[in-house]
């Protein structure tokens, strides 16, 4: 009997083994966690084509899937966080394009969360969610967890910049993010990285200098300045003179967390891979509430971001 391989989604050579797909319109019967009497569309299930998720349930690999004596396929998940991930894809499936409300978005249990990052879905439930300026930048999503942030007014000496913040403020506040992805396009300055602040903190005026910002946030944030070609970190210059052009070339920029308080920023396309890692500590604020850190772009001009994973515990 034929196995499926363990990363479906990540296949290469399984439409060579099994070419033939199933219709969006079929009905599929699902046994999940010894629960019968499941029974799904097709295309409910595979709506976000680059997941885990889609990949297993494109028709492909019907053959192979396991089965109960019913010939129902087996879904080894808890039912309770399995149908609660169906019941959000039939109510994505039925606003389509119009976006789901963050309070109609299931809690994020370290359960739930848990089976969305095994199918690849947490940002597809959790979407990214950058705040800012709205007058001074526009979102636009290019692909599944990839969007695209792009500068109304960009400064010709690039003075002036647009900041976003990810979103931590919502149901899902605790859903930290662990990576993101910046790629600016050839041309576009500005910084990227981890901001340490109290919830209650806003956006500062655009209307400031990037320069007056980054000034602000250095004492105990972590990010690297494009134009500048430094890094950032709360002792100060941690790193300078980058290998990076940002006239010349696109820059490729990578942010990670480990779930604790070690940050890093990798610049991607350099040779060799640059890697620069610093501890964040948060201020205890008021009422014994501390800071929190949330991932920050900087920009003028037009960023793309993608590669957005979550922590997941919550």
């Amino acid at each position: 009997k034929k196995e499926r391989p363990l990363s479906v989604a990540k296949s290469n050579s399984s439409e060579h083994e099994n070419p033939s797909t199933g219709n969006g319109t079929d009905v599929v019967q699902l046994n999940v966690g010894g629960r019968t009497g499941i029974a799904v569309l097709r295309r409910t299930l595979t709506q976000f084509e680059d997941s885990m998720l889609a990949a297993t349930f494109s028709g492909r690999w019907d053959d192979s899937l396991e089965k109960d004596r019913d010939g129902n396929i087996f879904v080894n998940q808890n039912p309770e966080n399995f149908l609660c991930l169906v019941d959000y894809l039939l109510l994505r499936g039925n606003r389509y394009p119009r976006k789901i409300p963050v309070r109609c978005r299931p809690k994020p249990t370290y359960e739930f969360c848990s089976m969305l990052e095994y199918y690849g879905l947490m940002p597809a439930v959790y979407p990214q969610t950058w705040i800012g300026d709205s007058s001074r930048f526009s979102c636009n999503e290019k692909s599944f967890n990839t969007l695209e942030l792009s500068s109304k007014d960009v400064d010709a000496d690039a003075s002036l910049a647009t900041t976003v913040l990810h979103n931590r403020i919502g149901r899902y506040s605790s859903a930290g993010v662990s990576e993101f992805t910046v790629l600016f396009d050839k041309g576009t300055a500005g910084a990227v990285g981890w901001f340490c602040c109290d919830m209650l903190y806003e956006v500062r005026d655009t209307n400031a200098h990037a320069s007056q910002f980054f000034d602000e946030i250095k004492d105990n944030s972590f990010f690297l300045n494009i134009a500048k070609r430094q890094i950032f970190g709360p002792k100060g210059i941690l790193e300078e003179n980058m290998r990076i052009n940002h006239i010349e070339s696109a820059t490729k920029v990578a942010c990670r967390h480990d779930g604790y308080g070690e940050y890093s920023i990798d610049i991607v396309d350099a040779t060799p891979l640059h890697s620069v890692t610093s501890t964040l500590t948060p201020y205890v604020v008021e009422r014994n509430q501390k800071q929190l850190v949330f991932p920050m772009i900087s920009f003028a001009g037009k960023v793309t971001v993608s590669d957005f994973k979550y922590l997941i515990s919550l």
